[in-house]
């Protein structure tokens, strides 16, 4: 597995966070909701980019062998 960029980013109710590249804006990351131990992310993004949870993601992503 590619070992992949980390950041570790401390947000407060309703900053958001943007995801990019040389070409521009990929997303845009709401802190939209904080309440005790969950916190609701609103995700802005064009329609051809593909924002899963981390177990929807593992479960559609193609294995190794495929």
């Amino acid at each position: 597995m590619r070992q992949m960029p980390r950041l570790v980013l401390t947000r407060k109710l309703n900053e958001k966070i943007i995801v990019h590249d040389n070409d521009g804006v990929l997303a845009k990351i709401k802190i939209s909701k904080v309440d005790r131990n969950q916190v609701r992310l609103t995700f802005e993004a064009d329609n051809e980019i593909r924002i899963d949870r981390q177990e929807v993601f593992d479960k559609n992503a193609p294995t190794k062998n495929n």
